[in-house]
């Protein structure tokens, strides 16, 4: 698969279980640092909207799809994945975004 012309930066909803942030916090800051160490990963950071603050944004940038598509495949976010299903309300929204 081409790179698509560089970059690809992510806009992930997340909406946890009110009931179970703290957890849901911990595994999301635990695949963030396994994250930060790959080299396709330009940046990754968990932010909090100030106007929803039972949501939050994970907001990140791969150098390429392909980096993307290879942090996807790693155990400690398949299987982190797999422990947040039971964590949050409904299933995150991702947006995959293009620089202008």
């Amino acid at each position: 698969m081409s790179d698509n012309g560089g970059p690809l930066f992510l806009v992930v909803t997340i909406k946890p279980r009110l009931d179970r942030k703290e957890e849901a916090e911990a595994q999301l800051q635990s695949m963030r640092r396994h994250t930060l160490e790959e080299p396709g990963c330009v940046f990754m950071h968990l932010v909090q909207p100030e106007d929803d603050p039972d949501s939050w944004l994970m907001l990140e940038m791969f150098r390429s799809r392909e980096a993307w598509d290879e942090h996807m495949r790693q155990p400690y976010n398949t299987e982190g994945n797999r422990i947040l299903e039971d964590l949050l309300r409904e299933p995150s929204e991702l947006r995959l975004c293009r620089e202008k």
